[in-house]
């Protein structure tokens, strides 16, 4: 059990911090921080491109998947064995968090999607598995891959 002075410890040590920061904020609001366009150009050869307005839109739908797997079992791609083993539907959305290099070897091997949107009417709530699978892969267009 947390005692009275412990507690009182934890919340004296968070106000610190907190003072420090805002007293950084203060004192050092001139200096401008690496904004988005440094930070592409320092990743520029990782492929790295931002999300657009459109997708991120589409984030607070696609993050309400509760990991229960009825995209799997309902999966025809699944059941006539054209993809690997350990495919889920959900892990599409992994594409959206790997650099582009990554994430070609990645939808190489993981995608027989885009066939039969069985995912989406099974998913009890109603995250669009099929549209995503549709977004990553046109992402993919934009994006220059090595070979």
């Amino acid at each position: 059990m947390v005692s009275w002075l412990q507690k009182l410890e934890a919340k004296l040590v968070l106000a610190g911090l907190f003072f420090v920061h805002l007293i950084k904020r203060v004192l050092f609001f001139w200096k401008k921080k690496p904004g988005l366009n440094e930070f592409l150009q320092n990743f520029r050869g990782d492929n790295i491109t931002p999300v657009g307005a459109e997708e991120r839109k589409l984030f607070p739908e696609f993050q309400r998947c509760q990991v229960c797997s009825l995209c799997t079992f309902s999966c025809e791609a699944i059941a006539a064995g054209r993809a690997p083993a350990g495919f889920e539907p959900k892990f599409v959305l992994l594409g959206f968090g790997r650099s582009a290099h990554e994430s070609e070897y990645f939808f190489d091997e993981w995608l027989p999607c885009l066939e039969c949107a069985s995912c989406t009417v099974e998913c009890p709530t109603h995250v669009p598995v099929h549209a995503m699978v549709a977004t990553v892969v046109e992402r993919r267009k934009h994006v220059a891959y090595r070979k």
